[in-house]
């Protein structure tokens, strides 16, 4: 009787961990698609003039996007290949190693470049006249290269299928992580060395920006001279944008931290929530850093109008889209941002030039 009602319970928990497991892959598929098409959205948009961007201000959004997009290209198909078809019974292999290496560095290169657009941007606020001397196009471009290389290079003891840094494969949030609890002195130096410098400098060139908009929207609405539609610029994308990623990114780094310190795991689905919560900022940043801006919007569709044209015409003329898709106004002033391109953003230099 007992061994009956021992089976049965043994049945019952089987069956729930895999209704468990199809739920949280279902979940990583999902994001991963959202992830993807917001950023395939995005490139096809980046990759053509947008008014009101300069030349650096594109190389580090596609920096942005091209980290953004591993998430869904990299991230996630690695862990859900590793989930399904490898056993961990056995424990950690050297394909753990590598799946773990790759999590770790495209998570640490998002956060560099989030910084680095947030540094481009506090230099083209506060420095408008000095922005072509102090943020060169080497310069812009040697820091995107710091955000893309010195992650692997900071990380490569991950990758090594030794005991320099412990592997497993957690079946709570089906994820390759290091063992932080066996690996404390290295966890607290990856979080000195790549959240804590990001949080500063993002928080730092952040609020800086945001004490600016506010005391330029005071001055605006005292001399009425501003649209009421323009007083909350700054609050529409510095907070938000700083709120979400605080939100993905820090409950996963205190996770990190607690894990390492007392030796002891999250719960199981707290754990799957702060591990891929990070990869949501990757969709996210469309919204915040792309869809606000009005020209973005634009030209995205601008550019689905030139795509439905050429893949389909005859359903563009059903459609009543067979009119040209810009007009001679928003040609030539396209046009003209490829000769006369500026070297900081519209609303920065305005900005500036305003407060003096």
């Amino acid at each position: 009787m007992n061994a009956s009602l021992n089976l049965s319970a043994d049945w019952s928990s089987s069956e729930l961990q895999l209704t468990h497991r199809c739920v949280k892959i279902s979940i990583i598929i999902l994001l991963g698609i959202m992830i993807t098409l917001g950023n395939i959205a995005v490139l096809l948009v980046i990759t053509s003039s947008v008014s009101g961007w300069s030349r650096n201000s594109r190389y580090f959004l596609l920096s942005l996007t091209g980290a953004d997009s591993l998430f869904g290209l990299l991230v996630m198909p690695l862990n859900l290949w590793v989930s399904l078809v490898k056993d961990y019974t056995e424990g950690p292999d050297a394909l753990c190693h590598v799946v773990a290496f790759c999590n770790a560095t495209v998570y640490s290169t998002c956060m560099y470049t989030l910084a680095a657009i947030s540094l481009e941007r506090y230099v083209a606020v506060f420095y408008p006249l000095n922005y072509s001397t102090l943020l060169t196009r080497k310069r812009a471009l040697l820091l995107i290269a710091y955000s893309w290389i010195f992650p692997p290079f900071l990380l490569m003891p991950i990758s090594l299928p030794f005991d320099v840094i412990e592997v497993h494969f957690s079946t709570a949030s089906l994820v390759c992580n290091p063992s932080y609890s066996t690996n404390v002195g290295y966890t607290l130096s990856l979080t000195c060395l790549i959240f804590f410098p990001c949080c500063v400098v993002m928080t730092f060139a952040n609020l800086r920006l945001w004490c600016a908009a506010r005391r330029q929207s005071r001055k605006l609405r005292k001399y009425q001279r501003a649209r009421r539609s323009r007083h909350n610029v700054a609050s529409r994308v510095l907070v938000p944008a700083m709120a979400a990623y605080y939100t993905c990114w820090t409950p996963c780094m205190a996770a990190m931290l607690y894990n390492a310190i007392s030796g002891q795991t999250v719960p199981e689905w707290i754990e799957f929530v702060v591990v891929w919560l990070p990869t949501s900022n990757g969709f996210l940043n469309c919204i915040f850093y792309f869809w606000i801006n009005k020209s973005f919007r634009r030209k995205f569709r601008m550019v689905i109008h030139r795509l439905a044209l050429s893949i389909c015409p005859k359903l563009a003329d059903t459609l009543g889209c067979n009119g040209a898709p810009e007009t001679a106004f928003e040609s030539v002033r396209d046009t003209n941002l490829y000769i006369h391109e500026r070297s900081s953003s519209v609303s920065s230099t305005c900005t500036l030039l305003s407060m003096t």
